[in-house]
């Protein structure tokens, strides 16, 4: 939940943020707080703190509490929700694979057919496509240019604010970028995205549904997934993440395999590749 608020907090109306501020720097305080009280405290009406919980999904302050309440973390100690000091490897190993099960499958519940159809297409056309990602979703986007170079289409991937801010103002209507991030709020990566379609390029973000980058980019493919912890590297989002790119990569591949004669060229690049190992 706190993750959540943390990616819609650029969007909220200045009323909005203040309710969103206080929530992540006293999440327990508010959940003992009744709405008329939580008013006061923030210096807000309460129809302002409605109008925040229905930004978020939700029917009103109770609901929201009560989700606020069941995502807090059992001992503020802990590294990840569920884990603790006395859990052996293999079942942390479990209870790790688990949680990135419930994490995909709340991602294929939400997938979007037209928005995928629409990626996809805009990356068929593309003659240069471009990966965007910063921190964890850099790595991310490194994978994804492993994954897309064989595909026929130039392609590469940036990490670095700076290098990727450059080669934005470079794009043309041609090329697509492909911007990875779990919040959606990173300024440098924004910005990129916004040279970007200035110049024409298609933009596809997999980002939080109400985040920033959301409401930037062209294409939006969701990923709502509420991580365990805030003191380690986020590992649900980065296993939607992937599997994301990988739909977008064999969805491509089998839409261009006639025409292209793509499985030769993928034969061909791992006769290359098997040659260099032997």
């Amino acid at each position: 939940m706190l993750s959540e608020i943390e990616s819609i907090l650029p969007n909220l109306s200045k009323a909005e943020s203040k309710v969103a501020a206080y929530v992540l720097k006293n999440p327990k305080l508010t959940i003992s707080r009744h709405i008329g009280e939580l008013s006061k405290e923030i210096g807000v009406s309460e129809p302002t703190i409605i109008r925040f919980c229905r930004t978020l999904g939700l029917d009103g302050y109770k609901s929201f509490k009560l989700r606020l309440a069941q995502s807090m973390p059992r001992q503020s100690n802990q590294l990840l929700v569920d884990i603790s000091h006395d859990d052996s490897p293999l079942k942390i190993g479990y209870k790790i694979i688990d949680s990135a099960i419930a994490s995909l499958q709340e991602t294929r519940k939400k997938l979007d057919c037209p928005e995928l159809g629409r990626a996809v297409e805009a990356l068929l056309k593309a003659e240069r496509i471009e990966f965007y990602g910063q921190g964890g979703s850099g790595i991310v986007a490194s994978d994804a240019q492993q994954k897309f170079f064989r595909l026929g289409t130039p392609v590469v991937a940036y990490s670095d604010p700076y290098i990727h801010c450059v080669s934005a103002t470079l794009l043309t209507p041609s090329c697509a970028v492909v911007a990875v991030s779990h919040s959606g709020s990173s300024t440098d990566l924004l910005h990129s995205v916004k040279l970007a379609k200035e110049n024409g390029a298609t933009t596809i973000a997999i980002t939080a549904r109400q985040s920033a980058l959301a409401e930037t980019a062209d294409i939006v493919l969701p990923i709502d997934v509420q991580e365990d912890s805030t003191h380690y590297a986020p590992i649900k989002s980065r296993m939607s993440q992937l599997v994301l790119l990988d739909t977008l990569a064999i969805a491509i591949a089998v839409a261009r395999e006639d025409e292209q004669k793509l499985t030769e060229k993928l034969s061909r690049a791992n006769d290359a590749l098997a040659h260099k190992h032997s």
